[in-house]
């Protein structure tokens, strides 16, 4: 009989912690999942970023190439570069 009870509050205790540790998993991979979500955001505003500045850098090659080397241009290539405009990371 006394073993009869041991073996039931083994369960109900087992029971319990299978409970409270799947709740923490499940809360876990919430939050995993959100930071997934929020990082691939920011991995494609860095792409976006990218492309604009490799159009950049090809359109003051394409300028260098066909009047050569002058201060204008890297003036304006800095200029393009600030001139556009800044998007806010949104949480």
């Amino acid at each position: 009989m006394v073993s009869l009870i041991h073996a039931d509050i083994f369960f109900f205790v087992t029971t319990i912690a299978v409970v409270v540790v799947a709740s923490a998993l499940t809360v876990a991979l919430i939050y995993l999942s959100l930071t997934l979500a929020r990082a691939k955001k920011v991995m494609e505003e860095i792409y976006e970023e990218a492309v604009l500045v490799r159009k950049d850098v090809d359109g003051f090659r394409t300028d260098i190439r066909r009047e050569g080397f002058k201060l204008k241009h890297l003036a304006g290539f800095f200029k393009a570069l600030t001139k556009r405009p800044k998007k806010g990371i949104k949480a």
